[in-house]
């Protein structure tokens, strides 16, 4: 066993005594025609698409509301008397908030989940992100793309830290890249400006496009500070869900026909199918060794299904480059409570300047065929950014992700207190990845030559190779874009409900049986498109 963290945040102790009874605080007195957990990527947009028709929907969310337009109000001193909050301004991406206490990993229990802290960067899927989803997905994806870029179009900053674009421009035109055509992912050596999903110079995304349509409607509601503990179970029939809100049980229940769908991420929702009885046996004897027989279904009603197998990240190993003139990279962190005057007067007058967006200026893609008869498709994004022990002026950093076609896989596991950890890491596991991740940093880097004055930093190769730099890299791996802990096909149909169940469904990152082509993001958005039609469409059959 391999525990890529030991450092857990402490959870909450919450004691499950099997005499008190679950509290009824009105979600139980309405009955659902969908509970949704989560409001994230995924979450947000069906918020939207099942409470459309008008069908009673609860959508049960861990964490506070954020943006100003949801009703949230945290915010700096400067952006008091104004209608924005801490998650409405896109720089503030660097300023982390509302960890979940029980995920090793950071991950924002707040309404819009990663959306609302991330750097937006927003790119739509590449064709091959739909592998090992099933021929229909493919039919419907295109149809969901437009829709998805309708109402989330992005947009590329052309104005601030546009050193990047073009010092780095020039490095992948040497290495012999060309530009990509508007909207275009993941063509091989392609490069092209960073897209965000910012709307006016304020965060956009799925909680803006989807999730404010749903809370205007009278059949809709949501439930903040609720973090769903199990899904309830009539043998292989959901009928409702218990959760904790302030320190208490309480319960939501399915009307007749009823559906739940877990949209708690690739670590969220694991736990809750764990701890509704379905998942593995190691990991569901450590829930009834926590929890005791009245905290988990009857043995008898276990469902033996891989969760938590198949975690998936993008590997990130960096370059680091220094050019006369690129200046100091911008300081996003003081900015959140001391901002350069005039940053904070373009923000605020016309929502431009440093602080409407984050500093990524570019991406560029490269396929890679493998010995194993796998393409794998590595993302390069650059940017203006000091780096660890690289500090001053004139620096430019390149993040390497090793994306589509990656066969490394890691595990998550829960820990006796039922918290979560990354039990195997997902990390350059197989050698034909590690392989792939040196042949690109040997093609992308033979474009510095081509730049008159770019000096690379890191790896340095007076010291050592990039063979070495790869397989010996110390710094962080993590992306932070987990996926693929409850895949379609090994955990849900191509429906995306779980195996064994009439009216159960996960809808998010932890769907995919494969690693996406760049920042999950907008992939996550088109799947919860695709998915809810085949959810309000399925007979709940098994």
């Amino acid at each position: 066993m391999r525990l890529l963290t030991t450092a857990i945040l402490p959870l909450l102790s919450l004691a499950y005594a099997s005499t008190q009874q679950p509290l009824n605080d009105g979600t139980a007195s309405t009955q659902y025609s969908y509970i949704l957990v989560g409001s994230g990527a995924a979450g947000s947009v069906l918020a939207d698409l099942l409470s459309s028709p008008g069908e009673p929907t609860l959508l049960l969310e861990a964490g506070p509301r954020s943006t100003y337009a949801s009703g949230g109000r945290e915010t700096p001193a400067w952006l008091h008397n104004h209608p924005l909050t801490r998650f409405d301004v896109p720089a503030f991406f660097g300023t982390f908030s509302h960890q979940c206490p029980d995920i090793p990993v950071p991950a924002a229990c707040v309404l819009g989940g990663g959306t609302a802290i991330n750097s937006g960067i927003w790119f739509l899927p590449a064709e091959r992100d739909w592998d090992g989803f099933g021929g229909q997905w493919k039919e419907r994806v295109a149809v969901a793309v437009a829709r998805v870029k309708h109402r989330i179009p992005g947009r590329s900053e052309k104005s601030w830290f546009q050193e990047a674009w073009s010092v780095l421009g020039m490095m992948a035109r040497g290495a012999g890249c060309t530009r990509a055509e508007e909207g275009e992912t993941a063509g091989d050596r392609r490069y092209a400006r960073v897209p965000f999903m910012s709307i006016s110079g304020e965060r956009g995304g799925p909680l803006q496009a989807y999730y404010l349509r749903a809370a205007q409607r009278g059949n809709f509601r949501i439930v903040f500070g609720a973090r769903v503990e199990r899904v309830l179970r009539d043998g292989g029939t959901a009928t409702g869900v218990e959760y904790i809100q302030d320190g208490e049980r309480r319960i939501a229940m399915l009307k007749e026909g009823g559906k739940v769908v877990l949209s708690a991420g690739a670590f969220g929702s694991p736990k809750i199918l764990w701890q509704s009885g379905i998942g593995t046996r190691d990991q569901l004897e450590i829930v009834r060794a926590a929890k005791g027989s009245e905290g988990i279904v009857d043995e008898k009603d276990w469902i033996d299904l891989p969760v938590g197998y198949n975690l998936m990240d993008h590997p990130a190993t960096y370059a680091v480059f220094k050019y006369p003139g690129v200046g100091e990279a911008y300081n996003y962190s003081d900015a959140y409570d001391n901002p350069n005057p005039q940053d904070a007067q373009k923000y605020l007058d016309h929502r431009t300047g440093p602080l409407a967006s984050s500093n990524a200026r570019i991406t560029l893609w490269q396929n890679i065929p493998g010995r194993d008869g796998a393409s794998r498709t590595l993302q390069w994004t650059g940017r203006t950014s000091a780096f660890h022990n690289f500090t001053g002026p004139d620096l430019l950093l390149m993040t390497n992700y090793l994306s589509s076609g990656q066969t490394s896989r890691g595990r998550i596991s829960l820990t006796p207190e039922l918290n979560l950890i990354i039990y195997e890491s997902p990390y350059l596991v197989t050698e034909e990845d590690t392989a792939a991740v040196i042949r690109s940093f040997h093609d992308v880097l033979a474009g510095v030559k081509a730049v008159p004055g770019l000096e690379l930093l890191l790896p340095d190769l007076e010291s050592t190779t990039i063979e070495e730099y790869v397989r010996g890299s110390t710094e962080g791996r993590g992306s932070n874009h987990w996926l693929g802990t409850a895949a379609v096909g090994k955990v849900v149909d191509v429906n995306a409900k779980v195996i064994g169940m009439r009216n159960l469904y996960v809808v998010d990152a932890s769907i995919f049986p494969g690693m996406v082509a760049s920042n999950p993001v907008g992939a996550i958005v088109v799947m919860a498109e695709v998915a809810a039609e085949g959810i309000v469409a399925d007979e709940g059959d098994l």
